[in-house]
């Protein structure tokens, strides 16, 4: 999406604020401009406060751009959230105010504001419909990872061939902390009317007692709200060609804490090499939580503690990694 954002920027560049050789930012360059513009976007503390919020520049930093992020993705007139009384609101609209000429005026894009730029692009009509003309079908896949600017600028792209072919799965909305909204998939059919809905409801990984458990456990809950569905009525079925062999391919592990938890999933993995159930360890994968540190720790450790290698590197941030901290205490 954004490779395609920038090539029209591109192409209709002169039709923009858009200087030349203008630079798009990624998520770390743009924490590091707002920090390099911290006085003038969010200025200084109030008592103790930033934006009546954060506590340290870092936080309010890091808060700031997801809450910009929102305002641009949605479309939102930060005017209107502009009100006297000081809310954090109205703080956090003057400070996208003064982010957004800042970002602009220096020439540069966030990916928000690209994807923002083209829409603009391509609700001139004109723009529009001659961009749209050229563009024959339109496929997404991972739809339900698509935020509300991203489909309005796939929808103007279908406008005119009206060919579009949108493929993803409501039960795998991951994204929703980067904006993405499992709504664009499930009222895709009430954005264009007529369109074939074709359900794709064999798993062709997994077990068949595991696909029996995961449908009766989706199945369990409540899909629909005041109306409003969050979940196509579906059942997931096994693939009916595939060989399932007879083992217990669900089962529980339980610990008294987060440490006798992980000495018992340690203990299991030895079970499973020692009997040659699996002939590797890398055979065996592990999904938490979280594979933070204060997450991932004591299973690491456990593992460690009876000789089996464990991979996971980003079990520490970035910057606590050693060989970064020292490369960090080099420059500075």
């Amino acid at each position: 999406m954004h490779s395609l954002c920038h090539g029209l920027l591109a192409v209709h560049r002169h039709r923009t604020v858009l200087g030349n050789n203008f630079e798009t930012l990624d998520e770390l360059t743009q924490l590091l401009f707002i920090f390099d513009n911290f006085d003038e976007i969010i200025g200084p503390d109030s008592g103790g406060t930033y934006l009546t919020q954060w506590t340290t520049k870092w936080t309010a930093i890091k808060g700031a751009q997801s809450y910009f992020d929102k305002i641009t993705e949605e479309l939102i007139d930060p005017d209107k959230l502009v009100s006297p009384g000081g809310s954090f609101v109205s703080a956090i609209g003057s400070a996208y105010k003064r982010y957004a000429a800042t970002l602009l005026g220096s020439n540069r894009l966030d990916f928000a504001h690209q994807q923002k730029l083209v829409f603009e692009l391509l609700s001139d009509r004109a723009i529009g419909d001659s961009v749209s003309s050229g563009v024959k079908y339109v496929m997404v896949d991972e739809y339900q990872d698509t935020n509300y600017i991203q489909e309005q600028l796939l929808l103007r792209l279908a406008s005119q061939s009206k060919n579009i072919c949108v493929v993803g799965d409501e039960d795998q909305s991951l994204y929703r902390f980067r904006g993405a909204t499992v709504r664009n998939i499930l009222e895709f059919p009430d954005r264009v009317p007529g369109c074939q809905t074709i359900k794709l409801i064999t798993n062709y990984r997994s077990h068949r007692q595991i696909v029996a458990a995961y449908d009766r456990w989706m199945a369990s809950a409540t899909w629909t709200s005041n109306g409003r569905r969050f979940r196509f009525n579906k059942t997931i079925k096994p693939d009916p060609k595939a060989e399932h062999p007879e083992y217990p391919s669900i089962f529980c592990i339980s610990g008294q804490d987060a440490d006798d938890e992980a000495e018992r999933f340690a203990d299991l993995v030895q079970f499973l090499k020692r009997e040659n159930v699996i002939q590797d360890y890398s055979q065996v994968a592990l999904l938490l939580h979280s594979v933070r540190l204060d997450h991932s720790g004591p299973f690491i450790d456990a593992l460690d503690k009876k000789g089996i290698p464990a991979f996971c590197p980003r079990a520490r941030a970035y910057f606590e990694n050693e060989e970064v901290r020292l490369m960090v205490a080099c420059l500075a």
